[in-house]
């Protein structure tokens, strides 16, 4: 049978344009109501959830916060789901910002998302912010060295001697674990040479998807874990059962693809129709 009207036809003749129309739609429905569908979990993300759930009582966490405003749609949920894993737990955590833009989103965040006083955390005491520096390398080492030697007051302006949280933290010999955050693909080498191979720094880190395999090389050899992109952030919220935003990026890639995977189905439908039947 042969002509332009056979099914098959029809089936291959579709208009594009309806794959961009199902598929805006497939996407909004979770922004407007996530959906929580379900996702499997790594054992990479579950190392990095271990790596701060097995640690005791009364620990020092580092937080390098070298993220940026323009990476939140990508890492925003491996951010919150570590905050509230944190905060969460009987930990003294020290946040130091190595981007301009790291004191801003942890004010963004430590105001409207997760509130440390909702934990019973109170600032001086579980926790401190050390505000913007931007150490690179050198001073990366120097940090770890000696905190005092980068920063002198909190991002307040008040001395570290007068915090009662930083009165007896000063250097790597004082920090329990390392999360070091970044969006250079390059800068893992960083914390590889200044605090793990010097030290044996216990470290994980957070990074953009596209630098996950910079990282790889690293786990878990001397990275304890890492979380690259989007998905492990979502994994995160799962594993630490904090729900947050990656739930709802997750929905929206999962039925996003559900629109590209139809028309790929009817198109080879098209094809292998009007070979079989000669069409």
């Amino acid at each position: 049978m042969s002509g332009d009207n056979t099914i098959w036809d029809k089936m291959g003749s579709i208009d594009y344009r309806y794959v961009y129309a199902i598929t805006i739609v497939l996407i909004l429905i979770p922004v407007i109501r996530p959906l929580g569908i379900p996702m499997k979990t790594t054992k990479i993300t579950v190392d990095y959830f271990n790596a701060i759930d097995n640690l005791p009582a009364g620990s020092i966490v580092a937080v390098s916060m070298g993220g940026g405003m323009g990476t939140l749609d990508e890492l925003e949920s491996a951010f919150l789901a570590t905050w509230r894993v944190l905060f969460q737990r009987d930990l003294k955590v020290v946040f130091y910002s190595t981007t301009a833009d790291g004191p801003i989103i942890l004010d963004y965040h430590f105001k409207e998302k997760v509130k440390p006083e909702n934990y019973g955390k109170e600032y001086g005491v579980d926790y401190v912010r050390l505000g913007y520096n931007p150490l690179g390398e050198p001073g990366e080492a120097s940090f770890a060295l000696s905190i005092r030697s980068v920063y002198s007051t909190d991002y307040q302006g008040t001395p570290l001697d007068d915090i009662p949280l930083m009165q007896n933290i000063d250097s790597h010999e004082d920090i329990d674990l390392l999360i070091y955050i970044y969006t250079a693909c390059t800068s893992v080498e960083i914390v590889v040479r200044q605090w793990i191979v010097p030290y044996n720094q216990p470290s994980v880190g957070i990074t953009l998807g596209c630098c996950g395999p910079m990282a790889s090389p690293y786990y878990p050899g001397q990275l304890l874990s890492f979380l690259s992109g989007s998905g492990p952030g979502a994994e995160l919220e799962i594993v630490g059962n904090v729900p947050g935003p990656g739930a709802l990026i997750n929905d929206a890639k999962n039925l996003g693809i559900i629109g590209l995977l139809i028309f790929l189905v009817l198109g080879n439908a098209s094809y292998w129709g009007k070979r079989l039947t000669g069409g």
